[in-house]
């Protein structure tokens, strides 16, 4: 998983879950995450791809902010 990929997945993830607290549509950065998902899958530890593939994007999220130690 490159660092442009984490970033993005990261942005993605904080989008998503900024427009579920204002009411926004998360259809696009939905789309976004399910995409960075599978291409990242054979590089992206072990934990991240869980949390994705359950659709656990809180948990997803935390954990790419701890590894950036943000």
């Amino acid at each position: 998983m490159t660092s442009e990929q984490f970033a993005e997945l990261q942005n993605s993830l904080e989008t998503m879950l900024n427009n579920i607290s204002t009411g926004d549509d998360i259809s696009e950065p939905l789309l976004q995450i399910s995409q960075l998902a599978k291409r990242v899958e054979s590089t992206a530890p072990k934990q991240l791809i869980h949390y994705l593939e359950r659709k656990s994007y809180t948990k997803a999220l935390d954990y790419l902010r701890e590894l950036n130690g943000s």
